[in-house]
């Protein structure tokens, strides 16, 4: 069930004004609906030339007076409160309004929110969701429509023709001791004053444990720390990021997820690009995480699991999003959670292997391969740096959600 309030429109990006007409739009494609509404307000004393060429549009009008004018058929029609009238055969038409004249507008197919008319006076259709999610009664799988390695001729000597293979297949690349052991040692030094200052940090870029005040991430290290902004512009892992998006690319998030001995909590089974689809507006799968070890991974001290093959499934979640989600799924997430019934299906595909290594190991996976990691209850901590790195063929669009996209310290737009 849907229910907003005209208010809730107001002021937003979904509030589109123009010379001759403003128009709020209640109901996005992105709701699933099937159609959008628009309450618009022709301005008084106006009029506007329309062709709606990819789109049926009803129209029902509730306040003012005016006319509509069927160029094709050289007719006029009053338009008055209690005047509906639909343009099923996508007619060339002009609406003047004598006063302000307020009307419902139904469009199929939806719109996305945020149009204005093309010069021919019509919508553009706009590119259908590929991956819609959270908008449906019941989970779906859907087959995936992306390539998962871009640039499939070897370009760089890091990786090989078979590992490339190993990452289209499997959706991972395990790569053991990827940094010196100089350079885990400037890490691990960088994560240890990050973790003390974050101790008594305020800002929303430390996210603590949803029952406790403990660290569990800190966001925007790329940003905020010269040493992890160096790791990110490093040549050799670079080289194999351009080599499997296919492109130049940029970071999209970064932050470090501590997970000390004996209290570091668990991340739940997701797919990174599930949300950032819905919540940031990531159009599609080009993109990539990069998990880098700064502590020794065990396969009991809470490690990073995947369920290989599965990044060639999207899981459509239950559950519409609430406004500002993230302030509460940054510490536990309860949208955008896959079902059981999917994810015993894709692990009864793929298994599921946990990677572990030496600190300085890297593990490279795919934007949508299902993952996740459990409590850490050993003596053993468990701190990794988490890279993503997202083609700029694929910049973020407006939240597949319909709402407010979340801060730049979680999803990088420019």
């Amino acid at each position: 069930m849907i229910v907003k309030q005209l208010e809730d429109v107001v002021g937003t990006e979904h509030d589109v004004d123009t010379a001759t007409w403003f128009s709020r739009r209640l109901l996005l494609r992105r709701d699933g609906a099937g159609f959008s509404l628009h309450d618009t307000t022709m301005k008084p004393g106006t009029e506007t030339e329309m062709w709606y060429k990819n789109h049926v549009e009803a129209v029902y009008c509730i306040e003012g007076e005016g006319e509509l004018e069927v160029l094709d058929e050289n007719r006029t029609y009053p338009v008055k409160p209690g005047t509906l009238y639909v343009l099923d055969g996508h007619e060339k038409h002009k609406l003047r309004s004598k006063t302000a004249l307020r009307v419902v507008c139904v469009f199929n197919p939806p719109c996305a929110g945020t149009e204005t008319h093309d010069a021919d006076g019509s919508y553009a259709l706009g590119e259908p969701d590929a991956y819609p999610s959270r908008v449906g009664p019941e989970p779906v799988l859907l087959e995936r429509d992306d390539p998962v390695v871009y640039d499939k001729v070897v370009r760089q000597p890091f990786v090989n023709a078979a590992q490339l293979d190993d990452y289209e297949k499997d959706g991972y690349l395990f790569l053991e001791n990827f940094f010196s052991a100089e350079e885990v040692e400037t890490m691990r030094a960088e994560l240890k004053r990050v973790w003390r200052e974050a101790a008594d940090d305020e800002r929303p870029e430390v996210i603590r444990e949803p029952d406790s005040n403990a660290v569990r991430s800190v966001f925007a290290v790329h940003r905020d720390s010269p040493v992890f902004r160096q790791t990110a512009a490093h040549e050799r892992l670079t080289a194999i990021v351009r080599q499997i998006l296919g492109s130049s690319f940029y970071v999209h998030q970064s932050r470090i997820n501590f997970k000390p001995g004996f209290t570091g909590k668990d991340f739940y089974w997701h797919s990174d690009f599930e949300t950032w689809h819905v919540e940031d507006g990531m159009p599609r799968m080009r993109a990539l995480s990069c998990s880098i070890a700064l502590e020794d991974n065990y396969a009991f001290n809470g490690p990073l699991m995947v369920i290989p093959g599965s990044h060639r499934r999207f899981v459509s979640c239950v559950g519409r999003t609430p406004e500002g989600h993230y302030l509460d799924s940054l510490r536990k997430q309860q949208y955008g959670v896959p079902d059981p019934d999917s994810l015993s299906r894709l692990a009864a595909e793929g298994g599921i292997v946990a990677p572990v290594g030496k600190a300085g190991s890297v593990l490279l996976f795919d934007c949508n391969v299902m993952h996740g990691s459990s409590s850490n209850i050993s003596p053993y901590p468990r701190s990794n740096v988490f890279l993503v790195f997202n083609s700029t063929e694929n910049r973020l669009v407006e939240p597949y959600s319909g709402q407010a996209p979340r801060p730049d310290y979680i999803a990088v737009r420019e």
